[in-house]
């Protein structure tokens, strides 16, 4: 038996060489030790994987288990994963794990076959050229972060005034979602598939991101509309951006539960709020919203909807990286975000902007969403 603080292990070797492990907990960075079992099964050799006590498996979990995979298909493996949950079961579709274990990689209406037009991006030489310009320590750096909830506004602010004490720098903060924008950016925070392509096509490095802060879909209702999720055949949805990790959650979710998301009419928004009030003036019968999104919303705001499903993935973040232009004080920024939670100011602005801290981006966890990224959003 192999454990770890996250997960358990239980090997049983039965006749004509079938290797058979119960598996129990969650498979996450804490799981490496724990895995290890699994590199010794022998060349052509038949395993099964029982998932049935498996809780959750997150995108650096992912990332293990899909490097043993290829392992086992190099020494000629068959593998079967039993007993998979709902949302393991989904990251497996998503990611495209499902290959190696026999699992069908999609659903019925065949969403993982649908490519996710790409953000809009400038290929020009002027970014690569602009990429290059020198930062001095009198240049004034532009912070430009897209917040996750209206809520954390006040908070940034404070952040920003954080680091230009603390870097002892001048830095205007703005927000937004527009890449072009974003271009400009010295530090920028933004969501799950703009940080991928900023640090794929414009040499942005990823910093931190924050600690037990994952990007999570849920499906909302009018309060008054009592179908069941699988009912809204057809009808229209609001969200806030096609090209986000909460479109490709909630068309999942609804594929999952025989809600063909295919022939959903889609509007984008812009916003979540401006999403919200079209679902409650009756422009679109269905929203797919980041989780913390709705967690922050008001009691009139919750009065006036009700959920239909929610994702628990664990899967993608928002990021906090920095240009090519700073890569020379990307230690000391890194040491600065450590720090917020040891002393009292930060420990007050981690509160404002609702995070409990700031932590490394493993690169298992960074090559998942790159998998997803290029799967369904690349061009």
């Amino acid at each position: 038996m192999a454990i770890s603080d996250s997960l358990i292990i239980k090997k049983i070797t039965k006749e004509d060489g079938l290797y058979y492990f119960e598996c129990a907990g969650s498979i996450d960075v804490k799981a490496k030790r724990a895995l290890e079992i699994l590199h010794d099964v022998p060349a052509k050799a038949e395993v099964v994987l029982n998932f049935k006590k498996i809780e959750r498996v997150n995108s650096m979990g992912l990332s293990l288990l899909l490097q043993i995979f290829e392992e086992w298909e190099v020494k000629q493996i068959t593998m079967e994963v039993k007993n998979l949950n709902r949302m393991v079961n989904m990251l497996f579709k998503i990611t495209g794990l499902g290959r190696f274990v026999g699992a069908p990689e999609s659903t019925k209406t065949g969403f993982t076959e649908t490519k996710i037009q790409a953000p809009v991006h400038v290929h020009t030489k002027k970014n690569t050229l602009e990429s290059k310009r020198e930062t001095s320590q009198n240049t004034k750096l532009n912070f430009i972060a897209s917040l996750q909830t209206g809520q954390q506004l006040t908070g940034w602010y404070l952040f920003n005034t954080y680091l230009q004490r603390r870097m002892q720098r001048a830095i205007h903060f703005d927000q937004s979602h527009v890449l072009e924008d974003q271009l400009k950016a010295d530090l920028l925070f933004s969501k799950p598939f703009e940080s991928y392509l900023m640090i794929k096509e414009h040499g942005f490095m990823p910093l931190m991101r924050p600690i037990s802060e994952a990007d999570e879909v849920i499906i909302l209702a009018r309060a008054d509309d009592e179908r069941t999720l699988k009912e809204f055949q057809g009808e229209s949805v609001v969200t806030a951006s096609e090209n986000s990790f909460v479109y490709l959650l909630g068309r999942f979710l609804c594929d999952e539960e025989g809600l063909d998301s295919s022939k959903l009419n889609f509007t984008y928004s812009g916003n979540e709020i401006k999403s919200l009030q079209m679902l409650i003036r009756k422009k679109a019968n269905l929203l797919f919203m980041l989780k913390k999104t709705y967690d922050g919303l008001s009691s009139f705001g919750k009065k006036n909807v009700r959920k239909l499903d929610e994702s628990a993935t664990d899967f993608a973040f928002h990021l906090l990286s920095i240009s090519p232009r700073l890569a020379a004080e990307k230690e000391s920024l890194n040491a600065i975000l450590k720090d917020m939670t040891e002393n009292e100011a930060g420990q007050g602005i981690l509160k404002d902007i609702e995070f409990k801290g700031w932590c490394p981006v493993e690169d298992g966890e960074f090559n998942m969403l790159k998998m997803v990224f290029e799967r369904y959003v690349a061009e």
